[in-house]
């Protein structure tokens, strides 16, 4: 956004919810040089204006007059759309210009008669038809000129949606070209100097034509008697004289004469703006564009010759450009579909601008720019040493403000909004009687918990949103609530449901809540409440399994006895005394609800430890989390774990998973596009064959529809095969981060704050589907880097860092065996408890449950 604003000269609004585009504007002396310019603006509804603004300069108010009733010359409605509009020698035997209107259907040439007013009611037009020519195809542009060198004549010639030209010596219609690779119309110019038509192709080529009248007319009655013999037509078309390959989408084309023997080519592209000539042996300059032009305007200053550009951003911001060096900018008051340049009764050189819905200026540009100058500071010579000192002291004075203000904040917070989580207890019953009866599934999904948010607060609230959410495979019915303003108390009811078999890793729900004070001036806070949900919503209690492959051993402090598991899940005493269990059991069994699989914890009171053992290691990260945190609750002592080769198998195992649905899907994703561009290909042979209308073999013959039909069949069936490709790399995704955080959960024991937050960020994060990195490449590079810092000598600097454009994709199992050799060495590096990684089975102690 440009610090500068253009001024207002004059302005007016075109009808009312009509719609423009990048053709409706043309600013051309209509009635001659000494009238100036006529501004003619058409709509897609039809309608057609002709301005003649008379805006002048106002020296007691220092204004200009602005728009008058009889700056209005014409305002008609032609009854069709008005796709382009030009003007020029359209009729034969006159030199006087003639306005040629293109719509949906016909393109019409009109004389502009000018009839002189009085003062008071200005001058006025009117329109009477010259002649007409009906198009049989839908038209996309007009573009006119002297073709073929003529003088004192201009010549017509029609775009249309498919990209085929129709051209026309004023009123009689020449012959048709169909261009080559050519689908949808494209921008397209005439160079009068050189005889030239300058295109774009669908490849985004810049593509030259010469207008050669002989060949192109005898090469379209050579079409016309085939068809009439009916003949095969060839597939060759009119070859372009050059080709220049922009590598963009090109949004426009302009010609500018820059001298009397050279021709400039201006071209707007999505990102550049180049400039070529006329017989594209070299370009003069490109400008890459840091930001997203809408139009664009060429045009010379004389007598100098300087080519200058304006270009508009899609920020409202005019750019002016003398070749790759911008000149000026100005902030325009709406974001225009087009922009000119035009020379008023009392002002040369004026800008128009036409926005979308008919909001058409005329402005210029303004020298003072709206911004306080600061006034020029008094040179002396600055005590580095004093100043230095001074920051420091200013930092640390703001950073006990800034601590003192958050305990204030956090304790105001508090005070002032109360989150309250609460689980139905008849929900909760309902659904625990459910799990003992095994229900079916279908019953399963549709039962669940119902938890009730409750908030109080002592202000008035506006803008509150208050988010809910849980982990997979736990699913809140109601996850957002947006209320604008609360004055008294509030209750939120979300339902909550185990939907599908994935591992769970936590069974909580977080509650975000973030409003504003009515009292402040709209600073928004944030308050967070997380809770716990019943563990019975997943698990039940079962006998506990003797035998078992994956275990997990939690050590206890040596100077205090264990709690016994009675005290730690007090939910499941109740199921052990209706089965005749007795009270002081060492052993627990729990078993999913939804995909069988059982998780046994050991008490051991003979080695002071806590054992969490089951055939399924990505089964036990729920559990062990609830153990840990349990205990913490309690203010139990220190605890360590154990790290085994299971942990560190099941780890890698997750994360080959991962990387092998990760290809499965690039290989159907290259699949798809490889049949994307034959389906392509099969479409324009198609179009090439409807278009040559060749009756003597019917389309069907030449197989076309067969592979067409065959290709959009395998494109579908890899659809389906990446849909489920696609869920197979979420399901292996989540399975990954749950056996990271079962990894993190026994290493947090085991080291310190800091260190466990370094291995946290370098994999403790949840996998997310993107094109090129996920998962594996982000923490092999995070990895290298703790190890790098880890191994690094006291004295050493580091001299080599990685950045976000270093990281490379994984392209062989190679180094994905990398990243797990660095897994390894990482965990080694990190834990500091070195204990025995195989977990041996005291005796006794199942049988004494």
């Amino acid at each position: 956004m440009s610090l500068f604003k253009t001024k207002e000269w004059w302005r007016t609004v075109c009808g009312a919810q009509e719609t423009f585009d990048g053709r409706c504007l043309l600013v051309t002396p209509l009635f001659g040089e000494e009238k100036k310019d006529a501004i003619v603006v058409g709509s897609h509804d039809g309608y057609l204006r002709i301005y003649s603004p008379s805006s002048q300069w106002i020296e007691e108010t220092r204004s200009p007059s602005g728009y008058k009733s009889t700056d209005t010359m014409l305002e008609t409605q032609i009854g069709d759309c008005i796709v382009d509009i030009k003007a020029g020698k359209f009729v034969s035997g006159s030199q006087d210009l003639r306005l040629a209107i293109l719509t949906s259907s016909k393109l019409l040439v009109y004389n502009a008669i000018l009839i002189d007013g009085s003062t008071e009611y200005g001058d006025r037009c009117d329109l009477k038809v010259a002649y007409e020519h009906s198009l049989p195809r839908h038209p996309a542009s007009l573009t006119t000129g002297p073709f073929g060198g003529v003088r004192g004549r201009d010549f017509l010639c029609v775009q249309c949606l498919d990209g085929t030209l129709f051209f026309y010596e004023q009123e009689v219609f020449v012959f048709s070209q169909v261009l080559k690779n050519r689908l949808l119309p494209e921008p397209i110019v005439y160079i009068a100097r050189n005889d030239l038509f300058v295109t774009a192709s669908t490849s985004w080529f810049l593509e030259c034509y010469r207008y050669d009248y002989r060949f192109l007319h005898h090469h379209h009655h050579r079409q016309r008697q085939w068809q009439r013999e009916r003949r095969p037509i060839p597939a060759d078309s009119h070859e372009p004289d050059w080709r220049y390959n922009i590598g963009e989408a090109i949004l426009d084309i302009q010609a500018v004469t820059l001298s009397s023997f050279e021709a400039g080519i201006v071209v707007l592209g999505e990102r550049h703006l180049y400039c070529l000539k006329d017989n594209c042996t070299s370009v003069k300059y490109a400008k890459r564009l840091e930001y997203k032009p809408l139009c664009f305007r060429a045009y010379v200053i004389e007598p100098d010759g300087k080519l200058m550009v304006l270009v508009i951003a899609d920020t409202s911001t005019l750019m002016i450009y003398e070749g790759t060096r911008l000149k000026w900018s100005a902030q325009l008051p709406f974001a225009p579909v087009t922009v000119a340049r035009a020379q008023l009764q009392h002002l040369d050189g004026a800008i128009m601008a036409l926005s979308e819905e008919g909001r058409l200026e005329a402005c210029y540009l303004g020298s003072e720019p709206g911004l306080f100058i600061a006034p020029p500071l008094h040179s002396r010579r600055y005590d580095y040493a004093a100043a230095e000192q001074q920051l420091a002291d200013l930092r640390a004075l703001l950073k006990r403000k800034k601590s003192s203000e958050d305990r204030a904040n956090d304790a105001t917070l508090d005070a002032e909004l109360i989150i309250a989580v609460n689980v139905s207890p008849e929900d909760s019953a309902r659904s625990s009687n459910g799990d003992r009866s095994n229900r079916n599934d279908q019953n399963d999904r549709q039962d669940g918990q119902s938890n009730r948010l409750h908030a109080e607060w002592l202000t008035t609230l506006r803008d509150v949103q208050v988010c809910i959410d849980v982990r997979k495979p736990l699913i809140a019915t109601d996850t957002f609530c947006a209320i604008s303003n609360l004055h008294d108390r509030h209750s939120i009811e979300t339902r909550i449901h185990v939907d599908g078999d994935l591992p769970a890793i936590a069974c909580e729900i977080d509650v975000i809540v973030s409003y504003r004070r009515d009292t402040e001036d709209g600073n928004l806070r944030t308050v967070r409440k997380t809770s716990q949900l019943p563990l019975k919503m997943m698990l039940q209690s079962c006998p506990p399994e003797n035998v078992t492959t994956f275990t997990t051993v939690l050590k206890g402090d040596d100077h205090q006895p264990l709690l016994g598991l009675a005290r730690l899940f007090p939910e499941f005493t109740g199921d052990r005394t209706q089965t005749g269990q007795k009270q002081n059991w060492t052993a627990l069994g729990l078993r999913y609800t939804r995909n069988g699989q059982g998780v046994t914890i050991v008490s051991g009171n003979a080695s002071n430890r806590y054992r969490v053992q089951s055939n399924d290691g990505l089964s036990t990260t729920l559990v062990v989390r609830q153990l840990i945190d349990r205990l913490a609750d309690r203010k139990y002592g220190n605890l360590s774990g154990t790290i085994g080769q299971d942990h560190l198998r099941l780890m890698h195992s997750r994360i080959e998973a991962h990387y092998n649905a990760r290809r499965k899907i690039d290989g159907i994703t290259n699949a798809i596009g490889l049949l994307t561009i034959q389906l392509r290909n099969i479409e324009k042979k198609m179009l090439r064959a409807v278009r040559e209308r060749n009756t003597g073999s019917s389309l069907s013959d030449t197989g076309l529809p067969f592979l067409f039909e065959s290709t959009y069949r395998a494109i579908l069936e890899r659809l389906e095969d990446l849909v489920e490709a696609r869920a197979e790399r979420e399901r292996a995704g989540h399975e990954l981060y749950c056996s990271a955080r079962l990894l993190l959960l026994i290493l947090r024991m085991n080291t310190n704050e800091e260190k466990y937050a370094t291995i946290e960020a370098a994999i403790g994060f949840e996998p997310r589907p993107c094109d090129k990195l996920d998962w594996e490449e982000i923490a092999d590079a995070a990895l290298a880097t703790i190890l790098r810092s880890v191994t690094k000598n006291p004295g050493t600097t580091e001299t080599k860092s990685i950045t976000w454009n270093s990281i490379t994709p994984f392209a062989s199992v190679k180094e994905l065996a990398k990243l797990k050799k660095r897994l390894g060495h990482a965990i080694e590096r990190l834990d500091e408890a070195k204990g025995s990684d195989i977990a041996e089975i005291e005796p006794n102690d199942l049988a004494s449950s």
